[in-house]
């Protein structure tokens, strides 16, 4: 399957392929994941709202999207809704949660637990907040979550 980036939501998935959706707010290294996952490249920045489109590849026998960053999925403006839409055709989210704004972030991640699609907490850049002496207990977050959590640092590969 090549790269692709469009706004259309009918992207067809093989049969007996799992539709896998990365979503997080923006600037939490959904792109990031995007890229290792797939081999692909999409625009990586470090500043919010890098990703406009919806990028598509596939990952395994499987079809990974990237979503645009948004801070959550209650249909106020279109990228939300877009996202909520994606959101809740998936087989699996991959919330890609920026560990540094933890707080702020698990707002989303709660919403789409509240979806019902199953989702796995990818707590990313671990790193950054563990250089200020900072250690999060993803056992204890996965525990309040309900949901597997993984510690990540998606742009050193970990």
């Amino acid at each position: 399957m090549s790269h692709c980036h469009n706004m259309n939501l009918e992207i067809s998935v093989p049969a007996g392929a799992k539709k896998i959706v990365l979503a997080g707010n923006p600037n939490s290294g959904k792109s990031v994941f995007f890229n290792a996952f797939t081999g692909m490249y999409v625009d990586v920045s470090n500043y919010p709202g890098t990703t406009l489109e919806i990028s598509h590849g596939k990952f395994g026998n499987n079809l990974l999207i990237d979503t645009p960053g948004v801070y959550g999925i209650s249909s106020f403006n279109d990228e939300e809704k877009i996202a909520r839409d994606i959101i809740l055709s998936a087989d699996i989210v991959i919330n890609i949660v920026n560990a540094v704004h933890l707080e702020r972030d698990l707002f989303l991640t709660q919403q789409i637990i509240d979806t019902g699609v199953p989702v796995i907490a990818a707590l990313n850049m671990v790193d950054e907040i563990e250089k200020k002496g900072i250690k999060v207990k993803a056992d204890i977050l996965e525990e309040m979550l309900g949901v597997p959590v993984v510690p990540t640092a998606a742009v050193k590969g970990k």
